[in-house]
């Protein structure tokens, strides 16, 4: 049987994709379609790339990898993770809790993000966690918590260093043209210098409270390693400034945040994705055209209908290694020429889809075609997942690789819309070429690990389909498919509103 390997974990063996040794079509048939696929050998794949590469370039202290919790929070991810030596990066209470019941050391988990009530800073110092100070009101509770409850915190800083190197536009599709420095100084994390003077002095005098170092996080704005250079200089001269302010502060720990780019992808501008472009023009032409009459123009867009299409990113983004050479070379290299020392200083960093990404794939199965044939042709073919179930992507405007899993190495011979089940337009691939698609074909959505399962809603009351791990030629269920009484679960009716028994039936009981 002839094999071709797609990347770690995807391979076509004799015409059918295959995730680690299992078949994806096969998976279907086992577990029911739609489903969610994860490849744990592949995200421990991640997990020891990450490691080694970053490791390698920072000699002068250690290196723990906290991949976002956001990414994937599943109780056996995490678990997978801290099985390979991981921390972990929490943004909400529940995902604090997922580390916490997955095992996570608590003083390897770091506590992010804006707002933070009180009773979230107050768990995470009694479990041991770091608090990632990121708003003058969160040192307010830290110094109440501290002070009347005797409890002792050990935090980090996010400063917002502005990457005034790096103008090139933004990919996050909601800034459109904006330049990715302004865009990341509108987003609302991180706290610029005049705040963190405000809030320093005061941590440091706080008894109970020890300052321990500093963190960023920019995200994923742009996929070049000329991005993270830009970062890394902005963040160590942000470091070196405020260190000096206070006299000579020594961080004991510097967290890059992250922001990484996954192989394929699929993330907005990176993706070639022209189709806009070419509607646009196509509407353009289209109005040119009424004065012509209705079957002129429609012979005229019939013709050019037929030269959109559109298709996945084919260009791979920088490897892992390239990314950890150019932050560790660049942020050593300029701490040091800033004067901070790094002896011993632990380097974190917190990669989501660059972690998860390509460890999953989605498998949903066609359930009809229908045809256009005049006075346009179009095609469409309805699988039977949503794009309710891709929202993280969605929000990025993402294009995922797609393979037909049954038909992996089939020739592309027509053009399809390839849309969901729900009743929005759904299209989850606009206009892709795709083999001869009969009912029950497969198709896996490519490097869906990242951000996409934990994403999910129930829009149409649909209930969210189950998550399956992948060890080697094993497979195991870690999120059971919902039913519709999961669906509903939470809805209260209240007595007035509930439906009375017919009379007949009502005078039958009594």
């Amino acid at each position: 049987m002839s094999t071709t390997r797609i990347d770690d974990s995807l391979s076509i063996r004799g015409g059918r994709l295959f995730i680690e040794e299992r078949d994806a079509a096969e998976l279907v048939r086992e577990f029911g379609s739609p489903i969610f696929v994860v490849s744990e050998d592949q995200l421990r794949r991640n997990v020891r790339r990450f490691t080694k590469a970053f490791q390698d370039g920072w000699p002068d202290g250690p290196v723990k990898i906290m991949p976002a919790a956001k990414a994937n929070w599943n109780t056996a991810i995490q678990r997978t993770l801290i099985d390979e030596g991981c921390g972990c990066d929490v943004y909400s209470a529940g995902e604090l809790s997922v580390a916490l019941a997955a095992g996570c050391d608590p003083e390897c988990i770091s506590v992010n993000g804006i707002p933070k009530d009180e009773e979230h800073i107050r768990r995470t110092l009694e479990v041991g966690a770091r608090l990632t100070i990121d708003s003058v009101e969160e040192v307010d509770a830290l110094e109440r918590l501290t002070s009347e409850q005797g409890l002792s915190a050990r935090v980090r800083l996010r400063l917002k260093p502005t990457l005034s190197t790096f103008i090139e536009r933004t990919d996050f599709c909601a800034e459109g043209l904006m330049p990715t420095d302004i865009a990341a100084l509108g987003y609302k994390g991180g706290l610029m210098f005049d705040d963190v003077m405000r809030i320093a002095p005061r941590l440091r005098a706080m008894e109970r409270v020890e300052l321990v170092g500093f963190h960023q996080h920019h995200g994923r704005h742009s996929r070049s390693t000329r991005y993270w250079q830009a970062q890394m200089k902005a963040y160590a001269g942000e470091i070196a400034r405020v260190c000096d302010a206070l006299g000579g502060f020594e961080p004991r720990e510097i967290d890059i945040g992250g922001g990484f780019a996954s192989p394929r992808d699929p993330h907005n501008a990176a993706t070639d994705y022209t189709t806009p472009i070419q509607y646009g023009a196509l509407f353009a032409i289209s109005k040119l055209l009424q004065t012509l009459g209705s079957k002129p123009r429609y012979r005229v867009l019939r013709a050019l209908i037929a030269q959109i299409a559109g298709h996945p990113n084919t260009t791979m983004a920088p490897s892992i290694e390239e990314y950890a050479a150019v932050c560790t070379h660049t942020l050593l290299g300029e701490l040091h020429r800033l004067g901070v020392s790094t002896e011993g200083v632990m380097l974190q960093l917190e990669p989501g889809r660059s972690m998860h990404g390509d460890t999953g794939i989605h498998l949903a199965t066609v359930k009809g075609v229908k045809s256009v044939t005049e006075p346009v042709g179009w095609k469409v073919a309805a699988l039977d997942t949503t794009e309710f179930w891709f929202t993280g992507g969605r929000f990025e405007h993402q294009v995922h690789d797609f393979r037909v899993a049954n038909k992996a190495d089939a020739e592309l011979v027509e053009k399809v819309d390839v849309v969901g089940r729900s009743c929005y337009g759904d299209r989850l691939l606009p206009m892709v070429h795709v083999p001869a698609l009969e009912i029950g074909d497969v198709f896996a959505f490519l490097d869906t690990g990242a951000y996409q399962e934990v994403s999910c809603s129930n829009f149409n009351a649909m209930p969210r389909p189950a998550t399956v791990l992948i060890t080697g030629s094993e497979a195991t269920v870690i999120r059971k498919a919902e039913t519709e009484e999961d669906v509903f679960r939470r809805d209260v009716v209240p007595e007035h509103l509930r439906v009375k028994p017919p009379l007949a039936a009502a005078a039958g009981d009594s």
